[in-house]
């Protein structure tokens, strides 16, 4: 593991991904902020949150940003390690930002998009902490059969091809088995 730098971690739904970041979260002692962009929409999803939060040290720094997340890195902030869970999530806030309603997608708007990620890992790269990344894999299961699905699929697998050129370190999570691959 890098001293300090960009790190990847990807994986598919519930492939152990996130418990691997905050793993190596751990490992790496330190200060650690977990930057954390979900939305909750459900008791659902208000229930994995909670199993997160649950999961993660009591001395561990919680920022919830949606949106903001490069703003989060620029604040100068003290840690070893900002953990990032997840750029899906932050993905899926930057498409409806404007809201669920009137949502409509073009191609300037993912370059748009995949330009404010391109700064995000500028950004990162000029941090001092050690950045972990965790996303998801999701261009291994069939094409959505909606528009927004199809959007997203090519956003996030875009954005992730993006931040794993930039990457000191990539890996891949498969039933809770991580692969380091790059």
């Amino acid at each position: 593991m890098p001293d300090s730098g960009l790190v990847l971690i990807t994986g598919g739904c519930r492939s152990g991904k996130s418990e691997y970041a905050e793993k190596l979260a751990e490992e790496l002692a330190g200060r650690v902020t977990y930057l954390a962009t979900s939305v909750v929409g459900d008791e659902e999803f208000a229930v994995r949150v909670r199993k997160h939060q649950e999961r993660r040290p009591a001395h561990w720094v919680t920022v919830e940003e949606p949106l903001e997340i490069e703003t989060v890195l620029k604040e100068g902030h003290e840690e070893d390690v900002i953990l990032i869970d997840s750029l899906s999530g932050w993905l899926t806030n930057l498409m409806y930002q404007d809201g669920f309603e009137n949502w409509q997608w073009d191609e300037s708007k993912e370059k748009e998009t995949l330009e404010r990620v391109q700064r995000f890992v500028e950004t990162a790269k000029r941090t001092n902490a050690r950045v972990l990344v965790v996303s998801d894999e999701v261009g291994f299961g069939l094409v959505p059969p909606y528009p927004e699905g199809r959007a997203f699929r090519d956003l996030n697998g875009k954005a992730n091809q993006i931040i794993a050129k930039a990457a000191d370190k990539v890996f891949f999570v498969v039933a809770g088995i991580p692969m380091e691959i790059k």
